[in-house]
């Protein structure tokens, strides 16, 4: 048994080694090439319209407010729920389809700073990444965040980490 496993790790061993720098294939993302066509994310521009929707958010003093939330997370999609904030804090998390009512709830529905927090933890990470996609689309009247989609333009193939959008937003008195 010992000399199985021990001809085992000798053979993966050699394997690891082939690719090597004699003309071996390369392999994980500095192989990679970002695809056709590829344009890089304005990072000022998504810093300063993150900044601007903040301010935005921020004056209106929305305290009580609903929202219709949908997240993608490749390859899942979460059910879409229906989030109620008062007094700017998380009151209730309703499923739109009452059969999904077991799913897990997507990640980070609930008041508004908690998206505008995932969408600046994004655009920090993204900064340091090759072939980066961030888009963001913010409300021109208060500044919420409606649409978010952060992933990556590597070729042969785009994978995003995360997607989201916001919806039928209603503020409360």
């Amino acid at each position: 048994m010992k000399r199985l496993v021990l001809l085992s790790a000798l053979s993966c061993v050699a394997c690891a080694e082939a690719g090597g720098t004699d003309g071996g294939l390369p392999v994980g993302p500095s192989a990679q090439a970002c695809a056709p066509g590829y344009l890089p994310p304005d990072f000022d521009r998504l810093d300063s319209e993150l900044q601007t929707a903040r301010l935005r958010w921020k004056l209106a003093n929305l305290q009580h407010y609903r929202y219709d939330f949908a997240r993608i997370a490749a390859p899942l999609r979460f059910p879409d729920v229906t989030v109620r904030v008062k007094g700017g804090k998380l009151q209730g998390v309703t499923f739109k389809n009452p059969a999904e009512a077991n799913a897990p709830a997507p990640l980070n529905a609930g008041p508004m700073e908690a998206l505008f927090l995932e969408v600046t933890r994004a655009l920090a990470y993204q900064k340091a990444q090759p072939c980066a996609d961030l888009r963001v689309t913010y409300d021109a009247k208060d500044g919420h965040p409606t649409i978010f989609y952060s992933g990556s333009q590597f070729s042969p193939f785009a994978d995003g980490n995360a997607e989201w959008r916001v919806t039928n937003f209603s503020a409360r008195p």
